[in-house]
C-alpha cells in the first residue's frame, strides 16, 4: 500500500478512478444535499442523509476496497472530506472498543455493513444529560445491525462503541468534519482532549502513526480537571483509555496516555 502523510487536508474527495461508482454518487448526493440550509441551523436533512445511507449499505459493495484493519485499535480508513462532511470506513475487531467520546456538537450517522456494532450512550450522573460534571453512568445500550444506520449527536448522549461480531465494518458520516475531541473516563470524571486522525486515506496508509496507534490520535493539552463524588461509580463495564491512566493529583485527573487511541 502506498503511504501519504497529509492526513489532515481540509478538502479530501474520492478516488479518480471510482468516480462511476456507487460509492462515488453517495458522495456526490450528500454533497449536494450538505448545501440545504434547514431550519434547526444546520444543513442537509436528516431523513434525506439516513434514506442514502441505507439505499447504499443495502445494495452496494464498493466499500470493500476501503477496508483496511489493523492490529491494535479499529481503524478509520477516509473515503472523502469537504468543509461540510467526512465519510470513512471503521473496521473493528472484537475487543478494539472506542472510549466514551462526545462529537464537538457535530452530527454523526453510522451505518452497520459487516457484523454488529454495540452502541452505549454515556451522561453525566448529576444531571441525567450531557451538561454536567463529574462521573458519567450508562443511560442505554443497544446493537445496530448489519444493514441499519444509527444517529448520535452530543444532545442524546456522549457514546461508546464496538464490534460484538468477530469482524464489523461500519460506514460513518460527520457534518461537519471532526478534527479533535473529547474522551471521558466514566468513573474518575475526567476529560482528556484528543486529536483525530487516519489509519489509511484515500486507500493509502498515513505516514508516521505511532506503533500502536491506528488513527494518529494524540493529545492535545493537559486533562481537562472535573470535580468528582466520592460514591462508587454505576459503570460496570471498564474504558481501557482510563485504567491505563494514572492519577496525578487527589482530583484524580486523567493523565495523558503514551498510547494513541483513534476516536470515532
Amino acid at each position: 500500500m502506498d503511504a501519504i502523510d497529509n492526513q489532515n487536508s481540509e478538502s479530501f474527495l474520492i478516488d479518480e478512478s471510482t468516480l462511476d461508482s456507487p460509492l462515488n454518487r453517495l458522495v456526490e448526493n450528500l454533497t449536494e444535499e450538505f448545501k440545504n440550509e434547514q431550519p434547526e441551523g444546520f444543513t442537509g436533512n436528516g431523513q434525506v442523509i439516513v434514506n442514502l445511507l441505507t439505499d447504499y449499505i443495502n445494495n452496494h459493495n464498493d466499500w470493500k476496497e476501503y477496508v483496511f484493519y489493523c492490529p491494535y485499535s479499529y481503524s478509520r480508513n477516509l473515503i472523502a472530506k469537504t468543509d461540510m462532511f467526512e465519510l470513512m470506513v471503521i473496521c473493528w475487531r472484537r475487543g478494539q472498543p472506542s472510549p466514551v467520546h462526545n462529537h464537538e456538537d457535530q452530527r454523526c450517522w453510522m451505518g452497520c455493513v459487516k457484523g454488529q456494532l454495540e452502541e452505549t450512550y454515556y451522561v453525566f450522573s448529576d444531571t441525567k444529560s450531557t451538561k454536567g460534571t463529574g462521573l458519567l453512568e450508562q443511560s442505554y445500550t443497544h446493537p445496530i445491525d448489519n444493514g441499519s444506520v444509527g444517529y448520535i449527536t452530543d444532545e442524546i448522549a456522549f457514546h461508546r462503541m464496538q464490534s460484538i461480531a468477530d469482524e464489523t465494518i461500519s460506514i460513518h458520516l460527520y457534518s461537519k468534519p471532526i478534527t479533535e475531541c473529547n474522551i471521558y473516563c466514566p468513573d474518575k470524571g475526567t476529560i482528556t482532549r484528543k486529536k483525530l486522525g487516519y489509519f489509511t486515506q484515500y486507500k493509502k496508509k498515513v505516514l508516521n502513526l505511532p506503533s500502536s496507534s491506528c488513527g494518529s490520535v494524540q493529545p492535545l493539552s493537559s486533562p481537562i480537571p472535573q470535580p468528582i463524588n466520592t460514591t462508587t461509580s454505576n459503570n460496570s463495564t471498564a474504558v481501557s483509555e482510563c485504567t491505563n491512566s494514572t492519577s496525578t493529583s487527589t482530583t484524580a485527573n486523567l493523565t495523558s496516555s503514551s498510547s494513541s487511541v483513534s476516536l470515532i
